[in-house]
């Protein structure tokens, strides 16, 4: 994997979590605080975690190759 793979995953990750936090506040409008809402939560956060996990192991990376 190059690191322009890694990046382009990490903005995926960060598209669908504004994609589910967005699907979140319309279902919490419409319906209040129900299945869809919470799992459109749950998936939001797991997106925001992993991505910005991914960022973090991006910029490491980054680190160490412009020290070479």
């Amino acid at each position: 994997m190059t690191l322009k793979n890694l990046f382009i995953q990490i903005i995926i990750r960060f598209v669908f979590a504004v994609l589910f936090i967005s699907l979140a506040v319309n279902a919490v409008h419409t319906a209040g605080w129900g299945f869809m809402a919470i799992i459109s939560v749950f998936f939001a956060t797991s997106d925001v975690v992993k991505g910005t996990r991914m960022l973090q192991a991006y910029i490491e990376i980054k680190k160490s190759i412009d020290k070479q």
